[in-house]
């Protein structure tokens, strides 16, 4: 079965949803986790995940770069609003995230949180995941070593390290999270570095993303992603392995159930 395990659907790039949906039915992906960065994009993920029902799932949560600059709530109360979305929706909310830490400068129309910030956001929603017994879905930019040397409580928890870029010289310490998979999407078709990671990631501990909008694979890099491409990650994922595409489907797929039961 394949999945796409982190799309953002509920961006403004999809005005066209239905046919979106409807092109990654026919190219075979059966599931779709929809993921968030604010407040307004988790409210988004659950009315989706309830229009197409048993195909989309939500994932609410925080992005750690302030991705909603005119939001004046503070951290406490984004995440009580936050809590009160998942315990009133638990019928279509898989996780928690994305979320984690980003130590590079931010994109146009967003703002910088501070380290500390950061952490406070983070450490609240490890604590809503575990509270209701969700994986977490962990995003990492220039920051992985500081978490390696400050999270490794986290091996008791259950998640995806979303778009893994840690590096070889990093792969056996993350891997060492051992209820947590390694998310692969479209920088694999065309970064070589990446490939070569893939080759030394078990098949067991895998799953593939879009990260749509962005980072499609070739042929389509540089144009907006979507979750029919997830067919063309698993083939050259499949290629890097040396095994079927048959069985980079199934095994992805008994991934993400173990993981988020879907």
């Amino acid at each position: 079965m394949l999945i796409d395990t982190h799309a953002h659907l509920n961006f403004k790039d999809y005005n066209d949803l239905d046919e979106v949906i409807k092109r990654s039915r026919e190219s075979g992906v059966e599931k779709i986790i929809c993921v968030s960065s604010n407040i307004a994009d988790s409210i988004s993920v659950v009315e989706i995940a309830k229009k197409y029902r048993g195909i989309v799932f939500a994932a609410v949560g925080i992005h750690p770069q302030c991705t909603d600059p005119e939001n004046k709530g503070d951290i406490s109360a984004q995440l009580e609003k936050l809590e009160k979305l998942v315990s009133e929706n638990k019928d279509v909310v898989v996780a928690i995230g994305e979320c984690g830490l980003d130590f590079t400068e931010v994109i146009e129309g967003e703002r910088k949180r501070s380290i500390e910030e950061q952490e406070e956001l983070f450490q609240g929603q490890i604590k809503l995941a575990n509270k209701y017994d969700l994986p977490i879905l962990l995003h990492f930019n220039k920051a992985h070593d500081y978490f390696l040397d400050r999270y490794l409580d986290l091996k008791n928890m259950k998640g995806v390290f979303h778009c893994y870029v840690g590096g070889k010289k990093r792969l056996k310490r993350f891997l060492e999270f051992d209820k947590f998979l390694l998310g692969i999407n479209g920088l694999a078709t065309y970064d070589e570095g990446v490939g070569q990671v893939v080759k030394g990631i078990p098949i067991n501990r895998l799953v593939l993303e879009t990260d749509c909008p962005f980072l499609a694979p070739l042929p389509h890099r540089g144009e907006r992603n979507e979750p029919a491409y997830i067919p063309l990650v698993a083939q050259k994922v499949a290629e890097l392995k040396g095994i079927s595409l048959e069985e980079i489907s199934r095994q992805t797929g008994e991934n993400v159930e173990k993981i988020f039961g879907i």
